[in-house]
Order: structure tokens, then sequence, then C-alpha cells
């Protein structure tokens, strides 16, 4: 009875193996999805959307691959079959099934370049590659849902950070130093779950300085200039916080002497794209910022950001900010809207320099990871 239970179980676990979606990925370039109906030494009976095929083994691409677990385990092997519950992958020990659950990321050997001289843009890369050279921790200047890798550092034109931890790290704006500011940036993640389809994360953190000023705008009366050909009085972009001289001007310098603190929150959503060659990623966010004599200042913003190649990641970002000040409203001294919006793209030069530009200020971006 025993022995006859056994053989019924094997059974099914060994139907549901076969019943499991599969793609296979062909030399041909060719890729087909169905179920394993059977299968021999040299050959795969599948049922697909354009009827029962049969594929040769020695058809299906060998992809190396190196799999990267959440347990902090590493595998290097060939992908031989994939599916929605996982891969199967050919180590060097042998044939084993991984869940997709269990998968951090997998990082594909074999990804070159497309040959020949007719070959157009967008085809310059062929094979697979599921996550692009850099993972933002910020879009410009506002927060995904992710952080530094452990022990990575980064500097840039503006500021500095360091992967404490696999979910914390701190980031500190060094220019402030000159001046005083002793100011730092801890950001810890609070959850990242999901697979390689589709993953989401979530990070909080706080801004604080020692001094200086929140890099927000307000318009301020201003007295009288002889300078300006309108005359009389007029309206003026400044820094909050910036107080007034004794003749009524403002001097507009981040040389502030209050202690001011920014909070932030932000949530990553990451797909990766059907074509299998990168990922779109999908951040909403928030920071308010308390600065003395103020009211909190908040600012929402909502950002997607998509691979082009594995070295080159498109950004658009909108958002609204009462205390923001775009070109033309400090062109003309007045205020058009609380709603911006920001767009431009990053750029993996090499293995540890990036650079970028885009719309809003600063306007060019660059740092350089060790």
């Amino acid at each position: 009875m025993k022995i006859t239970k056994l053989i019924f179980i094997s059974i099914i676990l060994i139907g549901s193996i076969f019943a499991q979606e599969k793609t296979f990925h062909l030399k041909s370039g060719d890729t087909v999805t169905g179920t394993i109906k059977s299968q021999t030494d040299s050959t795969y009976s599948l049922k697909t959307a354009f009827g029962e095929i049969t594929i040769n083994k020695k058809d299906v691409k060998q992809e190396e691959a190196f799999i990267f677990l959440k347990s902090g385990d590493k595998l290097r092997g060939i992908i031989v079959s994939e599916s929605d519950e996982g891969v199967t992958v050919k180590a060097k020990f042998g044939e084993v099934f991984i869940s997709q659950d269990k998968i951090e990321r997998i990082d594909f050997k074999s990804m070159g370049r497309a040959r020949g001289q007719f070959s157009r843009p967008g085809q310059v890369e062929r094979g697979r590659w599921y996550y692009g050279n850099e993972r933002l921790i910020d879009i410009y200047f506002d927060p995904t849902g992710y952080v530094l890798e452990e022990n990575v550092l980064y500097l840039s034109g503006l500021s500095w950070g360091y992967g404490l931890s696999e979910k914390v790290h701190i980031t500190s704006k060094w220019g402030g130093y000159f001046f005083g500011d002793l100011n730092f940036r801890p950001k810890f993640m609070l959850f990242k779950t999901g697979d390689l389809k589709s993953e989401k994360s979530m990070s909080v953190g706080f801004h604080y300085h020692m001094r200086g000023l929140p890099v927000k705008y307000e318009l301020k009366d201003r007295l009288y200039d002889p300078y300006d050909d309108y005359g009389g009085p007029d309206k003026k972009w400044v820094r909050v916080g910036t107080k007034q001289d004794e003749e009524g001007f403002y001097d507009d310098n981040p040389f502030g002497d209050e202690m001011w603190l920014e909070v932030f929150g932000a949530y990553t959503v990451s797909n990766l794209k059907a074509s299998g060659q990168g990922r779109i990623n999908h951040t909403i966010g928030a920071t308010f910022t308390s600065y003395p004599g103020y009211d909190l200042m908040p600012r929402a913003y909502y950002a997607v950001s998509a691979d082009t190649r594995r070295s080159l990641k498109l950004i658009f970002e909108v958002f609204y900010d009462p205390y923001w000040m775009n070109q033309l409203e400090r062109w003309d001294d007045e205020n058009i809207t609380d709603i911006d919006f920001d767009f431009g793209f990053i750029y993996a030069y090499s293995e540890q320099l990036r650079v970028g530009i885009h719309f809003q200020r600063p306007f060019i971006a660059f740092y350089y990871k060790f």
C-alpha cells in the first residue's frame, strides 16, 4: 500500500514538473515557450500555442549565468530551462532547480555585441541582461527605494556616500563642510520583496544639517533698487531662511546659521522588460523639510527610469514642490506653477564613472564609484 502511494505521488510530481510552462532560448535567436510533454536524451517534445513541436537539445542556446541567491550563496552554471516557478541550472556538481523566490539576481555571461556592419541602433546588444550597470539610489536629488551596495563608496561633485550594509547607507553633501555645515543623510531599506520579473523595495531616512539653507525658494518683496529699470516694490526669489540687510536687500547665500532637518520615504517597483533586456523602475516618494520659522515644506514626486542599454538609463520625473524655483520662474521672478518635471539620462561610462545630463539644475551629474 505504501509503495503504491509513493508511486502515485511520484507520478503526480513528475506530471506537475512537465506541466509547467518553460521558455527555451535557441541558438537561432528564436524563443519558444510551452509545456513539456516528454523528453529523450536528445529532444524535448513541447505543446505550444502553435501546436506540438520537437526541439533538439543541441539547438538550445547554452547560456552561462551567475546566479546570486537571497541567502548570499552564488552559483555559476548553464541555464537549461526557465519557468514562472524558477530556473533549472546545470552546474559543475549537477543539475539543480532554483525557485524564483530564492533568486536575488541573474547575470548572463554571454552578453556580446551584435556583429555585422548593417546592425541598426537598438540592436547593438544581443542576449539577455536582467539588470543594467547601475541601480539608482536617487533620481538626481530624490531618493528611490534602493540603497548602495555594501562596501561601495561613491564621490560626486556635490556629495559622497558609502554602503554600510545591504540595507543601510549614508551620504553627505561635502560642499557644506567649507562653511561649517556638518551634514549626514542615513537611508534605511525597510524591505525588498519579489522576484526577477518584479521586485519592490521601500526606504526611509533623514538629512540632518548643522547649518546652511535648504535648496528651497520663496518670493519676497524687495525695496526700490536704483539699478532696477522697473523701480518701485518688486518680487524676488530668495532661498528659504535668507535674511535682509539693513537696507532691506536679501543676501542670497547658503551661509545660514540654523540647524534644520529633512525626512523622506520612497517606494520603488522594478519590472523586467518583456524583451529580457533591462528593467523599468517606477518610484513614488515624498520629502518634508523642517526649517526654523517656517511651516513644514513638502515635496512629492513620481519618477520612472528605463534601461535602454546596459550602460544607459533614461529618466523622467514629475514633482510637486511649492518651494522649487524653475528656470522660467527665476528669469521672470514670478510663481508660475508648483508642479514641475525633470528628464535626462545617466550613462555608465566605465565600471567606476557615471555621467548624466538633466533638465533641472544643476543640469550635469557625475559620480565615481570605488
